[in-house]
């Protein structure tokens, strides 16, 4: 086996990643759901109170909750802003635009 081979899982590490994907998906399931009721109870809130403004929409709720997480995952407080690592910061938006460069512009010049 060459170094840069994988090793096959164990049937415990294959158990513990079925576990993990299905929490994974359980929670991304959960996310998307309250972003979509977020967006619909706004609607219906307006259309009740007779207000003819358009409704936020889920993008709005999307970037909320992206807030809120990368905040969280750089250690800062989602409420003041404070106390977040800005290297992690750093990394997560190095991260961001790895996806935008080789998963979105392939092939395109960046």
């Amino acid at each position: 086996m060459s170094e840069k081979s994988c090793r096959v899982p164990t049937p415990e590490q294959r158990q513990f990643m079925e576990f993990r994907d299905a929490a994974e998906k359980a929670m991304l399931d959960t996310i998307y759901k309250a972003i979509d009721d977020a967006a619909f109870g706004m609607a219906e809130n307006l259309k009740s109170a007779g207000i003819d403004i358009p409704p936020t929409g889920t993008d709005y709720f999307t970037f909320a909750a992206q807030q809120v997480l990368f905040v969280r995952l750089c250690g800062g407080d989602p409420d003041t802003f404070k106390g977040g690592d800005p290297e992690i910061g750093a990394k997560i938006a190095r991260n961001w635009q790895y996806i935008i460069d080789h998963h979105w512009r392939r092939g395109e010049e960046t």
